[in-house]
């Protein structure tokens, strides 16, 4: 009698290993062991910090360099420097690179007005526009409102545009300041993304 409940506790801790066994099996044909992901750089999170040249800046000024660098103290506000305006900063709208330039002084003195500035990580092309108002409902607005003018004026060296306002009790017309700038880093990133990773 002892080694039949002997025989009978051997077998039921047979089959249950057994198919202990076959649902590791089926769990591992589920899921796939994937590489830890790369850790997150300053330069992820906030990528339009850098240095850009301007490809609308005339004959004069094209080996400006602009300079987008993170504040010391606040991670919401970048400091644009290298535009004919001055150093200035924005503050970020919405990650991870729409940002809002309020009206303020450059540190040289100069008024500098509300405006927009739209980095596309796509590309790689950082977008100010200086004297319109930051339109939190689409702030690219005044980029795709200049479309195919900003195109000649990029290539003719010129970066000021009109814009027409109207509202139901007046109309006017400001001038907008647009500048485009690609990222100087581009061609060192675009080559080594060219390198198979192992």
């Amino acid at each position: 009698m002892k080694n039949t409940i002997f025989v009978l506790a051997a077998a039921m801790f047979a089959s249950a290993s057994v198919n202990a066994q076959s649902t590791v099996d089926s769990i591992r044909s589920k899921y796939q062991m994937q590489a830890m992901p790369e850790a997150l750089t300053l330069e992820k999170t906030f990528p339009v910090i850098g240095s850009y040249q301007l490809n609308n800046a005339g004959a004069e000024a094209s080996s400006q360099a602009v300079t987008v660098t993170l504040d010391q103290e606040n991670k919401g506000i970048v400091w644009v420097e290298g535009l004919p305006e001055g150093k200035f900063k924005a503050y970020l709208k919405k990650a991870p690179g729409t940002y809002r330039i309020v009206a303020q002084k450059s540190e040289s003195g100069k008024q500098i007005p509300e405006g927009t500035l739209i980095f596309d990580p796509s590309t790689s092309t950082l977008n100010v526009a200086l004297g319109k108002k930051f339109d939190d409902a689409d702030p690219a607005a005044i980029f795709n409102l200049a479309g195919t003018e900003q195109a000649d004026l990029a290539s003719a060296g010129a970066t000021e545009v009109k814009v027409k306002s109207k509202t139901a009790t007046s109309k006017s017309k400001t001038k907008v300041q647009l500048y485009s700038a690609v990222k100087a880093e581009q061609t060192t990133s675009a080559a080594n993304s060219a390198v198979p990773q192992q």
